[in-house]
Formats: structure tokens, sequence, C-alpha cells
């Protein structure tokens, strides 16, 4: 008789879970060769972390870039990042070769997503070097490689991404009205732009009209703001860019192995999927849409382990930085900020009004930044945040951590040569580098008020004390530390040799110097 009720119980849980697995992917209207199984991995990896709570302790933040090939452009990032007091960067998919033979003209997007994925898999497990491993609510930074740069400080990226969080969770409080037994938070913080991109003529569905509004400011762009202007000049970011992502590690590796399934059904069926955007976005897209679909159903959703399965495979804590304080792509905003000097009320009101803003909307230095640590301070005493050259919009006002020059319109992808020499840190580079790669032992790269008295400290990877150039992972030195990458050998020209007319050193420092 037990064996019955078992049995019966067994098939109610099927039944049930057959049945909201059908409504939900009703409602998202994904076609049926597209649709995914069940999200593998340990049951024990989707729990809700608390990382939206600022709990006393210490944590560990590191920075990832994906990159098999040398070049320039990536120097720059890695020296923005070590030049500005960030942990030394781990490049993952270095020298690696598989994903390329493997992938085709999947290539770069299998070793964006698998090779990040791996990386956090295997540094989250037990017998990880000390000096690499991440526990689950540590931080990771997540980068594209060549065209991507830091302009402050680490304490300032992880104050903001805080608050980013606590903005988005007081938000989805509001929505769900209660405050108790609420089914969706937000730890990942991704870039925002102003376009929904791929379009599902590309393959991809986005979901692109289920997705938030911006909580920027309702008049950013003017009367016109959110309409359909020429190149999109006059939307609020809220759509998806798939160049910065930052989370704790086991949320983190939720989010790309979803992503990673649909790649890998994407590759065995020849789907056209244009890129990685395409994945994350509609991973996003289909969260957002499970979000509308659960606040609906609010109070007869059921208390079963179906439900449990489904919490699991719609829900991934993902969110966009809408303000752009963390991260700025450029695409579809080329005009909308430059390089200058936030004392300079002038100039700012100059540009301002050549952009057709009537009313300055850029006002000074960010507040957060006022007292912060200036990364000048040991080398240029009194340095002012306020009359050293930033990146700035004019219309949101943000002043990024990371910019990132995505835009391509008009050749002015090329800013990444143009414009480095306007950056505050490029004629102090070589000496700021120089400070930074001495070994150490790790100072707190943020302390911020913990919720039950003390502080939550940041630190960079143990590895960080002796080894400040950047490392590559690899599945063989798990155990044993990540190697350090030479910067002639992550800095050069993908053909430069000895003889070449241009090193790698002549663009990233100018200065006549040779390497560093």
């Amino acid at each position: 008789m037990r064996l019955l009720q078992r049995a019966f119980l067994f098939l109610l849980a099927i039944a049930i879970a057959i049945y909201f697995y059908a409504t939900f992917y009703a409602a998202v209207d994904i076609p049926e060769s597209r649709l995914l199984k069940a999200a593998s991995g340990p049951l024990s990896e989707i729990a809700f972390s608390d990382e939206q709570e600022l709990v006393k302790g210490q944590r560990r933040f590191v920075v990832v870039i994906p990159a098999d090939n040398p070049n320039p452009d990536l120097c720059k990032l890695i020296s923005s990042a070590i030049a500005l007091g960030y942990p030394s960067p781990v490049v993952v998919n270095w020298g690696e070769k598989s994903y390329k033979a493997e992938g085709g003209f999947w290539a770069p997007y299998l070793g964006k997503i698998s090779g990040t994925l791996e990386y956090l898999d295997r540094v989250t497990l037990p017998d990880a070097n000390e000096g690499d491993k991440l526990g689950e609510d540590d931080l990771v930074l997540i980068l594209d490689a060549y065209d991507a740069w830091f302009q402050l400080p680490p304490n300032i990226l992880l104050h903001r991404y805080h608050e980013s969080n606590k903005r988005a969770n007081d938000r989805l409080a509001a929505q769900w009205g209660v405050a108790d037994d609420i089914p969706m938070k937000q730890t990942i913080v991704v870039s925002a732009q102003k376009r929904c991109l791929p379009t599902s003529e590309e393959g991809s569905n986005l979901h692109c009209e289920a997705l938030p509004e911006s909580d920027l400011r309702p008049d950013a762009y003017g009367e016109k703001t959110d309409t359909e202007a020429t190149y999109y000049d006059n939307i609020r970011p809220r759509y998806m860019n798939s160049g910065s992502f930052m989370g704790p590690a086991v949320d983190m590796k939720r989010y790309f192995r979803r992503v990673k399934e649909r790649l890998e059904k994407g590759l065995a069926e020849g789907l056209p999927f244009p890129g990685d955007q395409g994945i994350f976005a509609e991973i996003f897209g289909e969260q957002e849409v499970w979000r509308q679909w659960r606040r609906d159903f609010m109070g007869r959703f059921p208390n079963t382990e179906a439900a449990a399965f489904m919490q699991r495979d719609g829900e991934f804590h993902v969110g966009l930085d809408y303000t752009q304080n963390l991260f700025i792509p450029t695409v579809y905003a080329e005009n909308d900020g430059r390089f200058i000097s936030l004392n300079n009320k002038s100039t700012i009101a100059q540009h301002s009004f050549a952009l057709g803003i009537s009313h300055v909307h850029l006002l000074g230095v960010p507040e957060d930044l006022v007292d912060t640590y200036n990364p000048l301070a040991d080398i240029l005493p009194g340095a002012d945040w306020g009359e050293m050259a930033l990146y700035a919009d004019f219309f949101t006002t943000a002043v990024p951590v990371v910019l990132h020059h995505n835009a391509w319109k008009d050749g002015v992808k090329e800013r990444r040569i143009w414009w480095w020499d306007q950056t505050w840190y490029f004629p102090h580079l070589r000496q700021l580098l120089e400070l930074h790669l001495k070994p150490g032992k790790l100072r707190p790269l943020a302390s911020l008020p913990a919720h039950n008295g003390g502080h939550l400290k940041y630190f960079a990877p143990k590895s960080d004390e002796e080894k400040r150039k950047p490392r590559a992972f690899s599945r063989d030195t798990v155990k044993t530390g990540f190697d350090e990458i030479e910067f002639d050998a992550i800095c050069r020209y993908e053909n430069e040799t000895k003889d070449s007319k241009k090193h790698w050193y002549d663009e990233v420092f100018r200065d006549n110097k040779g390497p560093i």
C-alpha cells in the first residue's frame, strides 16, 4: 500500500511539472526546436544566495577576461586594471585551440561561454589551489577583452555593484507587493544598451517588449525620450549588452551553464545564433517573462517540488546596469559622451548645448567619487578627480567604471587608438604599473558597512600577493596555481617579431622607452 502511495505521489508531481512547464513555455512562446531541457548540475547550485545582503566578513573579487590571442588592445584593458589597483586579471582560453577546432563559426562564442564556465567550475572545487580558489559568494567580473578600459578604482565598482542590486531588489519587492517569500532577486549585473539586438530575424527571441523599463530619469533625452529616433539616439538603455557581467560565482555558474546549453543546442542543430549576445539576452528575456508570469500567479503557485523545478529554470538573478554607472557600451551612444574634466563647467555646458541639452545634466564629480582614494595620490600628491580626464555621458550623467568601445558607426571603433592617450592615467601608466606590479601583502579593495555591524571587505585572490602579472587559467594548473603571462606575450601584435617596425609598447606607452 505504501508503495502505491509513493507511486501516486510521484506521478502527481510529474503531472504538476508538465502543467507548469507547458503554461510557462506557452507564455514564453519559444519555437519547439529551441526549447532547452531542464538545467543540469547539482541542485545545491540553484540556491538563492544572499549577495544583496552586506554580511560582515571577507570575500574575494576577481577580474576574468576571455581571450585567446595577444593584442595591444587586450594589453590596454589589463594595464588599466593593474594601474588602478584591481586584481591582476585571470585570462581564460589563453592558448586554447580546441574551441577553434570544435566550434567553426561558433568558436569565439563557444570559447567565451564554455571557457569561462569551466574556469568558474574548477576554481570553486575544494581541491583548487588556495591562491586562485573562489567561494560561491566571491565576486566575478567578466569583460570583453579587446575594446574595454577601466577608468575608476575597484572600491567604486564594488560599491556601485551593491547599490545597483539594492535598487533592483527594492523595485522587485515593490512589484511583488509583500515583504516575504519574494521568488526573484538580482545578484548579477550586466551592461545595458539602447537597442534590442540581435533581432528575431537573426535567430534569437529576446522578448524585447517584456523587458523592464529603464529606471533612468524619464527626460534623460528631453521630450523625445524613448521615442523611435534616428539610430536610437533618444532611447534609454534597457536592453542587454553582453560585454560586461558581474556577480557571485554561484549565480554566474548557473547563468553561464544555461547559456552554454542553449549554445550547444544551436551548434548541434545549425541554428543561426549571431553571437553570444543573442543567447545571453534570450535567457534574460525568458527570465523576465517568467517573473511577470510568476507575479500574475502570486498566491496560486503551489509549494511543491515541481514548483521548485520551475523556479530553478526561470530565475537567474540577472538584471541590467540601467544607469550605466558600472559599464558604458558606446554602441548607439557614439556622441553622448567624451573625456572631460568634471570641474570644467563651461566646457560641459558647451558640449551639452551642442547635443541639444538645454539644461545641463552633468553637474561635476559624482558624490561617491569625491572623497574616494585617488590612484594618482602615490605619485602625484593632491590629485583631484575633478581635474582629471574622465569619460562622462552628458545625457545620463554616468561616469562609468568601465568604458566599452563597441560603437562602430563611421569608424569610431578606432577610438580604442584615438582616445587612449586621453585617459587620466595614460601619462603615468608606466609608473603606475611599476608600482602595482610589486609583490606585497593584500589590502582590502573595498570595505563596505555590513547590515549586521562590522564591514564586508573584498580582497584580490591570494595569488596576487606574489603573482602581479596577468595569470592564465588552465585546467592543468588548477591545483598548483595559475602561471603568469609576460607582457611581451599578451600585449604584442599577433604577427609581431623583434624585427617589426612597430611594437606593442609603442602603442600602449607611446614614450619611446621600450617594454615594461
